[in-house]
């Protein structure tokens, strides 16, 4: 759809068209590269292995999959919508940049804590990345 007097400036007026975000730029993390469904997130619980720090839990189970899909959970405690919000982008956004240096197709959860809201990206990016280490390193064994 777009808007009046759109197509004479030649311009579109779709959202996606006026990002300058990642997915303008095609870095978007695909939906094949996500968890999305409760039963996935349940198996990974109930059969993965956990490992901790001050801001989240990650919890990693093998998949057939052929990549690493990620799925987030953040709770109330942590803040209200804006907050749960931005985590749940800063963690994406670490997953995105650090995935391929995960050796078996894992599907991860990661559980936000609350206090995680007030750390900034680097930050969380180095847990991130620390935990998801000590998974690779778990998981060659």
């Amino acid at each position: 759809m777009s808007s009046p007097g759109a197509a004479e400036r030649g311009a579109r007026a779709s959202r996606s068209d006026s990002r300058t975000g990642a997915r303008a730029r095609g870095q978007s993390l695909p939906r094949e590269s996500r968890l999305t469904a409760r039963r996935q997130f349940l198996a990974v619980y109930n059969r993965g292995r956990r490992v901790s720090s001050r801001s989240m839990t990650v919890f990693a189970l093998p998949n057939d999959a052929g990549g690493c899909r990620l799925g987030i959970t953040v709770t109330r405690k942590s803040g209200g919508a804006v907050e749960r919000n931005r985590v749940r982008r800063l963690v994406r956004e670490a997953f995105r940049r650090h995935r391929e240096r995960l050796g078996p197709a894992l599907d991860l959860v990661v559980n936000i804590r609350p206090g995680a809201e007030r750390r900034t990206y680097r930050e969380l990016e180095a847990e991130l990345v620390g935990l998801l280490g000590d998974l690779a390193r778990r998981f060659a064994r």
